[in-house]
């Protein structure tokens, strides 16, 4: 009977428990959702958190033991470093002492150089080139139809002389202050810009002595220093040998003269209606200064302009209001020039949906 009934139980499915607890099925099981109900997850859980955070540790032990070796390898050299870029001469070796200083900051320990390593560091910015190429071509991008006017005032800029002066000639509208904001924004050395607004009606000539005297005390010996004196007029020529004048002999200072470098822009509004007689009255500007001359414009440039203020202010215009606003454009463009386009395009133009 026991024997007959092992048998028949042998033949079918045992579905019992030998232990209980245990089951003999072979499913996974987590994915009865058993394992989850268990004490074994929370356990496993906290042994990897911990075993991360053993890792996170050990990456920042290692991290910082490399930082203080690499602070006392850079301590170690750096003797050396200033003895041997001190062999280099000139922007050269300024340049080696300003990238060094650099590197140096990054990791930190900008705040422990020495007084020779911050007076090397200013050398470099007061000893750098200007970069006239760069600069005219930035301003070439905004002054269009200027070309031969742009390449003068370059090779003016680019002269070694400490004293530069030069007058920029022509009608309202052609450029001549979008080139000294161009040249101002492009100065290397932004703290010795100096510019002043002249107001031919303004009467009081004490004041503005003063404010060109100002700028002269504050000329400095780092880098190159800027004056840029706008809005003359053709019979305000006459404050320009006076000007220049103070400028080179900086009330009897000749050796701050020679240790300055200055460029002085005078720029003159030119009326159409007498524009030669106005041209070669200027003539008698100083000898040693430079006359350019900007060509006034017609209905051709002014369209180039209009296209450059439709793309600067991302929009657009139909070809009939185009051609209205070219018209009256060419009617005032002796007084105003390319000036009275940007309001038009602001107001007639629509939000270019390819930009």
């Amino acid at each position: 009977m026991r024997r007959g009934s092992w048998r028949m139980h042998q033949g079918m499915p045992f579905e019992g428990s030998l232990h209980p607890g245990h089951s003999v099925d072979l499913e996974d099981a987590r994915r009865r959702g058993i394992l989850q109900k268990t004490r074994c997850r929370p356990y496993r859980e906290q042994l990897r958190s911990t075993q991360q955070a053993n890792v996170m540790q050990g990456l920042m032990i290692v991290t910082a033991a490399a930082t203080v070796l690499g602070v006392l390898w850079f301590h170690c050299v750096e003797l050396t470093v200033d003895y041997d870029l001190t062999q280099v001469s000139g922007v050269a070796g300024a340049r080696l002492q300003s990238l060094w200083l650099g590197i140096v900051g990054l990791l930190g320990v900008s705040g422990k150089l020495g007084a020779s390593q911050e007076a090397t560091a200013r050398a470099f910015y007061c000893q750098q080139e200007l970069d006239t190429k760069r600069v005219f071509r930035q301003i070439s991008r905004q002054v269009l139809n200027q070309e031969h006017a742009l390449a003068r005032l370059e090779r003016v800029v680019k002269s070694p002389r400490n004293f530069k002066s030069v007058a920029l000639l022509g009608p309202p509208g052609v450029g001549k202050t979008l080139t000294a904001m161009g040249l101002r924004q492009q100065f290397p050395w932004p703290e010795n810009v100096h510019t002043y607004s002249w107001s031919t009606y303004v009467p009081d000539g004490v004041h503005k002595f003063h404010m060109i005297r100002n700028f002269v005390e504050h000329l400095s010996d780092c880098g190159q220093n800027l004056i840029v004196i706008d809005n003359l007029s053709t019979c305000d020529y006459g404050i320009v040998p006076i000007y220049n004048k103070l400028l080179l002999e900086r009330e009897g200072d000749f050796g701050a003269a020679v240790n300055q470098t200055v460029l002085v822009v005078y720029i003159f509004n030119l009326e159409m209606e007498y524009y030669w007689q106005q041209f070669e009255l200027l003539q008698q500007l100083p000898v040693d200064m430079t006359i350019i001359n900007y060509r006034p414009f017609g209905r051709e440039e002014l369209a180039d302009c209009l296209q450059q203020e439709l793309r600067l202010e991302q929009r657009t215009l139909d070809q009939a209001k185009t051609s209205e606003i070219l018209e009256r454009a060419v009617l005032h463009v002796q007084c105003t020039g390319c000036k009275g386009l940007r309001q038009q395009v602001l107001q007639y133009g629509r939000p270019d949906s390819n930009s």
